[in-house]
């Protein structure tokens, strides 16, 4: 099905001003703007993500309570079993929370159930021989949020259940002794999209705080952050907020992972010793643990994890390949065979196959090849006698969860997310699955099942350089909620075109009059007689490295290719349309300021008698406010004598942002008639703050404080003073940024770890230091033209 391509609108001032102040690409900052990234600020937290912005677990209501508990099964000796999932979320989890609880001293088990014997969540069979081998606390994670009567159940027989989960919750919750989920309304918890095995890791930080030693143990949340990456990219969460912080560091801790299993992995995919992007894990690393999972039983590739034996884990890493290897053959069959069923009639809304010969655990990778080649919600069923089991993939604007849900009467169990969910349901009922789905699908608009190719910025050929991708490897990691920037050439001349792979499914393309730029098209060879005979084509692509030989070429990474493409120009952001609108109004109907210079006036001869009502833009505090002027003696005369309203910026507007402000504010309240006065300029240090600037000097000082500490232990402890909290934090970032040192674990308390510096470092080369240098002398270049400028 041919895909429109929209395009979006330029950004303009907006994106010309980000690149500007963070010294970045044209092409990065207009991408940045798309994505809602036009505040410097926000900008920089994202490009630079920082273990020191990452949320305190207490916020989760029922965190302390949950630490509390453990502590006394601690303290009891008492038997906790972590009950998990046999996806890689549920594994990461599993194994994560596993090592922290031992490593704790508590007397952890591991368990997770067979996908083809016992399927997913919480069983009531699980629990009861839980009960007798002596368990007096169960945490789940990766799943529970929906096991009502399993809870029910564990409580009778004197278990207590913590819940740790991220799906979606029903209506009714489990009345469990705790549940840790950011989805609940009111998990206390303010970042949503955690994956599993991140819930996992907020709790494992909870523990390691409260009940961790003292002395800074060789366990740190760090060397766990490789597990929280490998879950999260697996899981498809967002990458965004705290996950694009967890994944950022945990592929940097992957590099020099502490876990035997996941070091034999690397090496068994090639991937050792080399720089790791979030898209090797999820489309390499990831498949091979879900392989076992979705094959047999997940326990080979917890074992794998858990191992600290270098020898079983190479023995493990080649056992997952093998099934790998398997899961693919079988996951080809199946696909052959749904393309295939698909062919015989017209293609419908909703996707709804089921044969009695499909493996389960295959058919959800199937059911996502089925969306990328249909752009259609599927749900693929695997039969087993009177009962089946089922795999839900959507398209964007398509809820998988709420549709199934709308179906709840012919379905047996069912959960997950907008975009993916698992079902179950008797075999007799898969007709009526198909009907109600399609007869529900009939309310959305026909375009929503049109693809949409969103192309982040159209660029020439002749732009496509090695410069602009390490400018763009900024933005990473890539993966869901943050794609790779897709980029689109229109009219490019092609040189030549072949099939290339094993199987002759793949297109290799050289772009260019000489063929200079290499592209390739991957599952896109079925349509090499199409486009052999194409003198140019449109091509929208993400840009990767090519090493061949030691030599690195970047490379065209095709996502879509057309003859002529179908574009979709966006209009201009609502945003835009609405500033622009403004300013025109502006420009035709308001009057022009009419302005009073009091800046050397004293106080007692600011003329205030003349007007009727006085709105103070206040720059004398810490941060600018309008107020209504409580000047006594204007007050006794507004009774007596009518006037004017009038405008007053009182002392000097630290930027031109906040002078901006407070004029359009007295611009909106009908206020045309302003004065200048108390134009004493602010003490420098008001200036530092509010422009969030801290000196080389003071900043010079702070290494110092931070290298002495490290001399008596390092890895060491950092407890902010509460004064200056602000301020140490964004020196941390600054020198986290420089490599100067890493946290290793803590939100309010933390541990650092003292990083020598290898060469000179250039503070500019820190992009919080630079924009608010930058933004500080702009600011006392401002403040100085105000004070001297004519009015």
């Amino acid at each position: 099905m041919k895909r429109i391509w929209s395009v979006q609108h330029p950004s303009g001032q907006r994106a010309e001003t980000l690149s500007r102040a963070l010294g970045i690409s044209p092409v990065v900052s207009e991408i940045l703007v798309q994505r809602g990234l036009n505040q410097p600020e926000k900008a920089i937290e994202f490009l630079r993500p920082s273990l020191l912005n990452l949320n305190s677990p207490f916020l989760f209501c029922d965190m302390l309570k949950t630490v509390e508990r453990l502590s006394l099964a601690l303290k009891r000796k008492e038997k906790v079993l972590i009950y998990g999932d046999y996806d890689v979320d549920g594994v990461t989890s599993t194994t994560l929370l596993y090592k922290v609880l031992i490593d704790l001293g508590l007397q952890a088990v591991a368990y997770i159930p067979h996908r083809q014997d016992e399927g997913y969540g919480l069983h009531s069979e699980a629990i009861e021989r839980a009960a007798k081998a002596g368990v007096r606390v169960l945490i789940t994670v990766d799943c529970g949020i929906t096991a009502v009567s399993e809870v029910e159940l564990a409580k009778s027989l004197n278990i207590d259940i913590i819940i740790t989960d991220h799906h979606e919750p029903l209506e009714i919750l489990p009345e469990a002794f705790a549940i840790i989920n950011p989805k609940l309304e009111h998990s206390g918890y303010p970042f949503r999209d955690l994956a599993g095995v991140g819930v996992a890791f907020k709790l494992a930080q909870a523990l390691l705080q409260t009940l961790g030693n003292n002395e800074v143990g060789i366990h740190t949340e760090m060397e766990f952050l490789d597990l929280v990456a490998l879950g999260s990219i697996a899981d498809l969460v967002p990458l965004v907020g705290e996950n694009r912080v967890l994944v950022h560091h945990g592929l940097r801790q992957m590099e020099a992972t502490t876990h035997p299993g996941l070091d034999a992995l690397l090496e068994e995919c090639g991937l050792k010793n080399k720089s790791l992007k979030a898209g090797q894990i999820g489309f390499m690393v990831a498949p091979r643990i879900n392989a076992a999972g979705r094959m047999d039983s997940a326990r080979a590739g917890l074992e794998l994890l858990l191992t600290e034996d270098p020898e079983r884990a190479n023995e493990l890493a080649r056992q997952l390949t093998r099934e790998n290897q398997s899961r693919q053959e079988t996951e080809k069959e199946i696909l052959a065979e749904a393309i295939a069923l698909l062919e015989q009639e017209p293609l419908p809304r909703v996707i709804v196959l089921s044969a009695n010969h499909w493996h389960h655990g295959v058919i959800g990778i199937v059911a996502s090849r089925l969306v990328e080649r249909y752009y259609r919600p599927v749900f693929m069923i695997a039969e087993d006698g009177d009962e089946a089991r089922g795999s839900a993939r959507g398209i964007p604007g398509y809820p998988v969860l709420e549709q199934l849900s709308t179906q709840a009467a012919i379905l047996t169990k069912f959960g997950g997310h907008k975009q993916a969910a698992g079902f179950s349901l008797l075999t007799e009922n898969i007709g009526k699955l198909r009907e109600g789905l399609n007869q529900q699908a009939l309310a959305f608009k026909e375009s929503m099942f049109q693809e949409v190719l969103r192309i982040d910025c159209q660029v020439t050929l002749d732009a496509v350089s090695g410069e602009l991708l390490r400018q763009l490897e900024q933005i990473a990691p890539f993966g869901f909620g943050n794609p790779g920037p897709t980029l689109a050439c229109k009219g490019i001349p092609v040189h030549s075109v072949s099939a290339v792979g094993k199987e002759q499914n793949h297109l290799k393309f050289r772009f260019g009059s000489q063929g200079e730029q290499e592209g390739i098209a991957f599952r896109l060879g079925e349509r090499l007689e199409e486009l052999k005979g194409s003198q140019t084509i449109d091509a929208a692509f993400v840009l990767d490295w090519n090493t061949y030989r030691g030599r690195d070429e970047v490379q065209l990474m095709i996502k879509d290719i057309q003859t002529v493409a179908n574009w979709l120009k966006q209009t201009i952001q609502d945003d835009d349309s609405r500033t622009v609108c403004k300013e025109i109004a502006a420009t035709q109907q308001e009057p022009e300021i009419d302005w009073l210079d009091w800046r050397n006036l004293p106080r007692e001869q600011w003329p205030l008698d003349d007007y009727e009502q006085l709105w103070i833009w206040d720059n004398t505090g810490s941060e600018p406010i309008l107020r209504v002027g409580n000047d006594e003696r204007l007050n006794q005369v507004r009774d007596n004598k009518p006037g004017k309203d009038l405008g007053l910026i009182l002392g000097v507007p630290l930027t031109d942002e906040d002078f901006k402000e407070g004029v359009e504010k007295l611009r909106r309240l009908g206020i045309f008639r302003i004065a200048l006065a108390g134009f004493q300029l602010p003490l420098e240090e008001m200036v530092h703050q509010r422009c969030f600037f801290i000196s080389r000097e003071k900043l010079v000082q702070f290494y110092r404080d931070l290298l002495a500490e490290s001399k008596k232990a390092n890895p060491f402890h950092w407890v902010a003073d509460l004064k200056l909290q602000g301020r140490e934090k964004t020196a941390l970032k600054i020198f986290e940024e420089l490599g100067l040192i890493r946290c290793l674990g803590g939100t309010d308390k933390v541990v650092l770890e003292w990083i020598p510096a290898q060469k000179k470092l250039e503070l500019d080369s820190s992009l919080r230091y630079r924009l608010a240098r930058v933004r500080f002398e702009k600011t006392i270049e401002f403040q100085r033209q105000l004070i001297e400028a004519s009015f």
